[in-house]
């Protein structure tokens, strides 16, 4: 009898994870989402972001990502998030602060819940008014590496900080001895 039992629940244990598996991975393949990204106009800084689900939902919010390389390493950063239409396009404007190589995100949630984007794309961006030679208003990201200069620095100072507090410690303590000898000898001598 237990051996039935047993083999019953192995069965059922078995068949629980096939329907959840395969449950999982209909619902994975049951909505995508992409994402574009494109200059609004020539004469325009202003990007278009624009994330698509299909098949197509009618108002789930889309979060959407810029990926920040300030400060010494790269991180997702949370620009905006709009709703899907009919269609199933949710649309978000975004100016951007530098030029050249930039990736954007955008995930299904709001943006306490996500931290990373699902789907990505890289796109160039530039900055060029009309009449002004692209060289000329061109500019790298702002304090593009200074994080990790600045991190290292900061640590430099600390550390030797503490070299010299830990080295006038010692120093103390080296002493002690000899100025404890030198004061009871001159206080001896003074009697």
């Amino acid at each position: 009898m237990r051996a039935i039992l047993r083999w019953l629940v192995a069965f059922c244990a078995a068949l629980a994870s096939l329907l959840i598996i395969s449950g999982t991975a209909a619902a994975e393949g049951s909505s995508a989402l992409t994402v574009t990204v494109q200059q609004l106009s020539p004469a325009s800084d202003n990007l278009t972001m624009v994330a698509r689900l299909t098949p197509a939902a009618v108002g789930q919010k889309v979060t959407f990502f810029v990926d920040s390389q300030e400060f010494s390493g790269h991180s997702w950063m949370a620009v905006g998030s709009a709703s899907t239409n009919s269609s199933g396009d949710a649309t978000y404007t975004y100016t951007p602060t530098w030029t050249g190589t930039t990736e954007f995100g955008a995930a299904i949630g709001s943006g306490d819940s996500i931290a990373a984007p699902t789907a990505v794309e890289s796109f160039q961006v530039l900055k060029d008014p009309p009449g002004v030679p692209q060289s000329a208003i061109e500019y790298p990201r702002p304090m593009g590496s200074t994080g990790g200069v600045l991190v290292k620095t900061l640590l430099g100072i600390v550390a030797i900080v503490w070299i010299l507090l830990l080295g006038s410690l010692l120093l103390v303590i080296r002493r002690m001895p000899r100025l404890a000898g030198a004061g009871e000898s001159g206080h001896k001598g003074g009697r």
